[in-house]
């Protein structure tokens, strides 16, 4: 079977499940850009092992889009069994579930995440346009699929499938002991008691304000380690603010 699927950047997640997927058909991926702009250099992809990588050239905007016309000559070839949009709300993908729904060409959307909101007027209209526009729908989950529903995606040919950023390698076969936790912590230099982890990027939507706001109301004895990169001046300045010196990054 041979498969296109849409999307953005090469993180190395997605190249991982497209590997997977590329194991199982003749798997083409089109990537509108090499990098997103907020991303550490240093968090690249594996190799690209079992699938063909396009990286179609276009105008990039935002954080990780570009505008691609190039997409319109894979959709008109016309040889691919499958078609699957990964990223619907880019100018790239708008063109072409636009493209696929004026030529009547079916398509599947896929969406990693989405939490459905009460929403009335154009915002709304939009994004029901493009969804509803699929024959069929990705998810990663109850969540995800009740959102895609709200905006229009039939529950009947919603399709859940295990999409995860964590390797079987990773994972622990049993819990670790309380001594081997304090060895840990020791290395780490992590004193408190008690730890509040936090894994993301510092940038506005992961809401490290809010977070740090809270941590004016937490003891000395609590610890909070933030992993994501180099602090922002924001968050260094609202740190300095902090009456404990119990964040960490």
């Amino acid at each position: 079977m041979k498969v296109l699927f849409t999307t953005n950047v090469p993180s190395p997640y997605r190249v991982d499940f497209f590997n997977a997927l590329g194991e199982l058909c003749d798997l083409t991926v089109l990537f509108e850009t090499q990098a997103a702009k907020s991303r550490d250099a240093a968090w690249v992809a594996d190799k690209i092992t079992t699938f063909k990588a396009v990286f179609m050239k276009g105008y990039k905007y935002g954080e990780a889009e570009a505008v691609c016309f190039e997409v319109l000559h894979y959709l008109s070839l016309k040889k691919y069994d499958k078609i699957i949009v990964g990223i619907y709300s880019s100018v790239t993908g708008m063109l072409a579930i636009e493209y696929m729904k004026a030529r009547r060409i079916p398509f599947i959307l896929s969406s990693d995440g989405g939490i459905k909101k009460q929403e009335i007027g154009p915002k709304r209209w939009i994004k029901a346009h493009f969804i509803s526009a699929a024959s069929a729908w990705l998810s990663t989950g109850k969540v995800t699929s009740e959102y895609l529903e709200y905006y229009g995606a039939k529950k009947d040919r919603i399709f859940i499938y295990p999409f995860t950023s964590v390797r079987e390698c990773d994972i622990l076969d049993k819990p670790i002991s309380e001594e081997e936790k304090k060895k840990f912590r020791n290395k780490l230099g992590m004193c408190e008691q008690t730890i509040v982890l936090s894994v993301g990027q510092f940038i506005y939507r992961k809401g490290y304000d809010i977070l740090l706001s809270a941590c004016k109301k937490i003891s000395g004895d609590i610890g909070v380690y933030i992993v994501g990169g180099t602090p922002t001046e924001e968050y260094l300045k609202m740190k300095a603010e902090l009456p404990n010196d119990n964040v960490h990054s």
